[in-house]
């Protein structure tokens, strides 16, 4: 097998597979998942370290496999979504959105990678479209392995409205290898949302730093949401200069595994 598992938690509930929902979110040596009920109960969480770098029959074959090891359905889902993190993207309120002219976009704020391929996902909150690159051999194989997935960018799980809706400041920091995503609001209006080169954790601090300042917020006022790959260190590293660091996980979930409670207290978005 090209895959391993990392971690993997299950949950005994029976639940009926068109009230089932999978959420796939890629990383750079792999991708999780999840599956969940509409009531956002937890049935299986999965970590899996894969070589993304093969070709499309290759890993679309290493991903039935595992699902098939795991006796978890990789069709009949309620709704499914592959997360797709992204250098590049652009924002475009929907009156000035056309489908089909997604490079077009792109190449205004910069050069799409070799190797990518252009989407576009809708925000119902700001009412926009984020037009945006991901790797095309990884995406395409999570397509074919669940026909009708709709695949999205990060920052469309970002932008929320339990931190855009806010009237007081609040900034969310994913922070992942050699990069960081940035997401600040005041007000009640998104203020940015930017993905910035952060080769160390005192990179993702100043960029942080200097982004609070350019928005003139003060420190004391901000709420800081972190997520992605973190530890103990980064987590103490923020608290020195922010009075108020939380850890996101996602959205609100339950669960009959308390094992489901304890698994990544720092790294990564539980659950999108």
């Amino acid at each position: 097998m090209a895959y391993t598992i990392k971690s993997y938690i299950a949950d005994p509930v029976e639940v009926g597979s068109a009230d089932k929902y999978l959420s796939v979110a890629l990383k750079t040596d792999g991708f999780t998942f999840t599956v969940f009920s509409g009531d956002r109960h937890l049935l299986h969480y999965c970590d899996v370290a894969l070589d993304t770098k093969g070709s499309i029959a290759t890993i679309s074959s290493d991903i039935k496999a595992l699902f098939a090891e795991k006796k978890i359905m990789t069709f009949g889902y309620k709704e499914a979504e592959l997360i797709a993190t992204t250098e590049l993207s652009s924002w475009l309120p929907e009156h000035l959105y056309e489908r089909g002219r997604e490079r077009q976009y792109l190449s205004m704020v910069g050069n799409t990678k070799p190797g990518t391929t252009c989407f576009s996902d809708y925000n119902e909150l700001l009412k926009s479209y984020i037009v945006f690159s991901a790797d095309s051999t990884a995406v395409s194989a999570f397509k074919i392995t669940f026909p009708g997935i709709r695949v999205r960018c990060q920052y469309s799980k970002f932008v929320v409205a339990d931190f855009v809706q806010q009237s007081d400041p609040v900034m969310l920091i994913n922070i992942r290898q050699g990069l960081c995503d940035i997401v600040a609001s005041s007000g009640g209006q998104l203020q940015l949302s930017n993905t910035y080169e952060c080769p160390s954790q005192g990179d993702v601090m100043y960029r942080a730093l200097t982004i609070v300042k350019s928005l003139g917020i003060g420190n004391t006022a901000l709420s800081l949401w972190l997520c992605g790959d973190i530890d103990k260190s980064v987590y103490d590293m923020f608290v020195k200069y922010f009075p108020q660091v939380k850890l996101y996980t996602g959205r609100p979930f339950t669960c009959q595994n308390e094992e489901f409670r304890n698994i990544h207290t720092y790294k990564d978005v539980l659950v999108f």
